[in-house]
């Protein structure tokens, strides 16, 4: 069963297609010069747009931020997002085995579904804040931010533990083309090409890339992704600015595992479409008034399919399961720039989600029937304001959000947190922030295996964080420390039936905490030279049970696949002309996870393990202009060759090699 089936969404197949070849049009058909000068983007690096509603100064910020550059993550030849985020302080990155198997994120300890994952603004988690990072590759992205701690003030529903935030490429000045290609281990094959370029009104970039690898086990664990992503941003009128952006992904991952990681099945596989579409619009309407207008779609449609013999039969049957996810979502506020440094931002958003699922089985090579369909909507109005000031260098932050969901009770949010300087070099930062996770769709509404549960409330946290850094040797040497503690209620728990349907049900059944510390070092370039260090304590458990719980949990039980001990180091140096070279070793301390092969499943303790990776690049052809460049790349993952498992049973890939090339050039 390789490739994907002719029958499977080909409409939605040729609507993807022709939006790409309009995006590649759109974006080749800006007029550009060889003196063609990019919008004003000096301060670019440090400003965040991801912590509050009003791009502000990292120095202004009262949560932890982390930045990622797509080009250093190029440069160091990571094409996974989920790779980046191994080097995000807090963030455990659990992969149930080979490339392209679910991926999930953990925060500082909370849930997998409590991180919000927007592209461009749009948000793309499934309804109830779970989102795979399995198929998210790097591929012209511009940036990574990454805000540690509540940000559902800001972005809502699901934004519980933290927010990663992709943005696109735009273009800058000259005309650029890149592409770069590699091979290795598994037979491992990547490749992408990204053009750029800007005029005074206008700036364009389209990218993308495919990758191909036969997976870590011996039959049917195939992975294959294919990503076109642009951005086409225009400039009218001084003061008026307006970016559309869009993602396309398709990705098919065979996988022969059932769900103990046993190796027993040769042609079960799964497909993902992906389409995120974003417009993001801003005008000064006064002196001292901005306006702005965000519209933005996610689309995605996944198929599993699978040939076995069920429980109970004795001959082979065809089963397939086809789902479809919808987000649109629109928002429009004003921002007031108000005497004494002072923004005033609100505003208000709409929110439609739609999921659709059909279960489908029938004999080998005959027609399949459906067995169960699942249907649901919901809408989302949500009204906020945001108040930054500051006053002798110290900044504050006041905001409150309201969200009015149709499936559950209105829920109202808020932070107050402020940055004060202390003395030269030394700065505070404190805020504390409430937050909430919505119920999924097949939580509130019957499904094959559960009643409805119409009654469940969001999942609420409350938390608060403090922090200090320090600027060191002039500013070369920068460290930071903080404390961060998060209390989690009313989680939803599963609540086995009866007789005589046995179908289950969902209850706000448990409390949990996580609380712990950060510490980072950062060693800005020193001829060429750069280096950053981090490490993270966490305890994440249960700290409450209701009565009406009947499941495994206890209390004071830590929670799963998730370490106390986490850290990582990094040192890159970099010559423009030369090359560059890179290390990275990341250490995950032990973690509890359940043994699926028993019953009832025990729980283990995972061993605690460092990966080490490397990568190297030399440029061998250079043009004596500077205008391009042809480089060799190398690099090695996992090169300790650790054995580990992110999930019981499910091994990571070993020591993997890559070799290949890279051009850039600019006309």
């Amino acid at each position: 069963m390789n490739g994907i089936p002719s029958h499977v969404n080909e409409t939605a197949m040729k609507k993807y297609q022709k939006l790409g070849l309009s995006i590649l049009s759109l974006c080749t058909a800006f007029p550009f010069s060889a003196n063609a000068q990019a919008p004003d983007t000096a301060t670019l690096k440090t400003v965040i747009v991801s912590a509050t509603k009003t791009p502000a100064s990292r120095a202004s910020l009262t949560q932890a931020v982390t930045v990622l550059s797509g080009g250093d993550l190029r440069a160091r030849g990571i094409t996974r997002v989920v790779d980046a985020l191994r080097a995000v302080p807090g963030a455990a990155v659990v992969q149930s085995g080979s490339y392209g198997s679910v991926t999930s994120l953990f925060l500082r300890g909370g849930e997998s579904r409590y991180t919000k994952v927007m592209i461009d603004g749009v948000a793309v988690n499934s309804p109830g804040g779970y989102f795979d990072f399995s198929h998210l590759t790097t591929d012209n992205i511009e940036r990574i931010e990454v805000v540690r701690g509540p940000a559902s003030v800001v972005y809502g529903a699901d934004a519980v533990s933290g927010i990663v935030r992709i943005f696109t490429r735009q273009g800058r000045g000259k005309l650029t083309v890149s592409a770069d290609g590699r091979a290795g281990t598994l037979k491992t094959r990547e490749g992408g090409v990204e053009i750029s370029g800007a005029n005074p009104r206008a700036r364009y970039s389209i990218g993308g890339g495919a990758h191909r690898t036969d997976g870590i086990l011996p039959f049917n664990n195939e992975y294959y992704n294919g990503t076109l992503s642009g951005s086409a941003g225009f400039t009218p009128a001084d003061g008026t600015d307006a970016l559309v952006t869009a993602r396309y992904t398709t990705a098919e991952f065979h996988y022969p595992t059932d769900f103990t990681g046993a190796v027993v099945d040769s042609n079960s596989y799964r497909v993902q479409h992906r389409l995120t579409v974003g417009v993001d619009a801003t005008t000064k309407l006064a002196e001292s008034i901005k306006g702005r207008l965000l519209v933005g779609t996610n689309e995605v449609s996944d198929l599993s399919e699978d040939i076995a013999i069920p429980f109970g039969a004795s001959v082979r049957e065809h089963s397939s399961s086809m789902s479809r996810n919808k987000r649109r979502t629109a928002e429009a506020g004003l921002v007031f720039l108000l005497p004494s440094t002072t923004t005033l931002n609100i505003g208000g958003e709409y929110l439609d989600e739609r999921e659709r699922s059909v279960n489908s089985a029938g004999p080998v090579g005959g027609a399949a029937t459906p067995t169960s369909r699942f249907n649901a909507d919901r809408r989302n109005k949500a009204v906020y304001s945001e108040l930054i000031g500051s006053a002798e260098g110290a900044t504050y932050t006041l905001a409150a959000r309201r969200d009015d969901n149709s499936d559950y009770d209105a829920f109202t949010t808020y932070r107050v947190g402020t940055s004060v300087p202390i003395g030269v070099s030394t700065r505070f930062r404190g805020s504390l922030s409430t937050s909430f996770n919505a119920p999924a769709f097949n939580q509130i509404r019957p499904s094959l295996f559960t009643v409805g549960s119409p009654d469940l409330k969001p999942e609420r946290a409350r938390s608060w964080e403090a922090g200090i850094e320090q600027a060191l040797i002039d500013g070369i040497l920068r460290a930071s420390a903080g404390y961060f503690n998060q209390r989690f209620s009313d989680l939803i728990q599963y609540v086995s039936g009866g007789p005589p349907t046995y179908l289950g049900s969902y209850a706000n059944l448990a409390g949990a905490e996580s609380n712990g510390y950060e510490g980072e070092i950062t060693l800005t370039p020193v001829n060429a030279w750069s280096a950053t260090a981090a490490y993270t304590y966490a305890k994440p458990r249960v700290t409450k049970i209701s009565s009406g719980y009947s499941g495994d949990l206890t209390e004071g039980q830590a929670l799963l696949r998730r370490p106390q001990h986490s850290g990582n180091a990094a040192v890159t140096w970099s010559k423009v002309g030369t090359g560059s070279l890179s290390a990275i070793a990341s250490y995950v301390g032990e973690r509890p996870d359940l043994d699926f092969n028993q019953f009832p499943s025990p729980t283990v303790t995972l061993p605690a393990y460092i990966k080490l990776d490397f990568a190297v690049s030399k440029d061998i052809i250079r043009d004596e202009k500077g205008k391009g460049a042809i480089s060799l790349t190398f690099r090695v993952e996992n090169a300790l060759d650790k054995k580990y498992e992110d999930v019981l049973h499910f091994p990571a890939p070993r020591r993997t090699f890559l070799f290949g090339a890279r051009y850039t050039g600019s006309i």
